[in-house]
């Protein structure tokens, strides 16, 4: 019953992970998009009452293009390779941490379970069945509250004034 009900709860904070990198990728590419345009109309008008030269102008060419890139990766490519599980990502004791300052309710009973079950799995001598009721009463406890909506993807579109005014630009 253990494992049933630990298999639940890790395939939830995994649900969570996915959701919270989808929440970052979406962030990510509003503000990429917001500052990609910036920096465009910069350099624009820069160049229009500057009149560079030839070298300056390749200077702030490669410049743009490498910041821009900088940007990309940091804002849209890591997120991605998250959400993929590639590269580090987020543990489930990270994610029972943010779980926890989301739902007060839930605070410190998801780490603690989490850390149960480790304990019970490094010391398979020690673990009896008490600390299997411990963590099957902690488990029925957290398994109505969905993690998920401690994320809320929607909240994003606040970002938008951001990006919106340089793109209509």
């Amino acid at each position: 019953m253990t494992t049933d009900n630990y298999s639940i709860l890790i395939g939830k904070l995994d649900e969570f992970i996915r959701k919270y990198y989808k929440n970052r990728l979406v962030r990510g590419g509003i503000f990429f998009i917001a500052l990609l345009t910036i920096f465009f109309l910069v350099i624009i008008l820069s160049e229009y009452f500057g009149r560079f030269n030839t070298v300056t102008r390749t200077v702030i060419f490669y410049s743009y293009i490498s910041l821009n890139v900088l940007i990309l990766w940091q804002l849209i490519l890591i997120p991605a390779f998250n959400l993929l599980k590639l590269g580090k990502i987020i543990s489930h004791e990270e994610a029972a941490g943010i779980i926890g300052t989301h739902f007060p309710e839930i605070n410190d009973k998801l780490l603690n379970t989490l850390q149960l079950k480790m304990l019970q799995d490094q010391n398979p001598e020690i673990s009896g069945d008490l600390i299997r009721a411990s963590i099957d009463q902690k488990i029925n406890k957290l398994r109505p509250v969905p993690f998920v909506l401690a994320i809320d993807i929607k909240q994003n579109l606040r970002y938008l004034r951001y990006a919106l005014p340089p793109v209509i630009i």
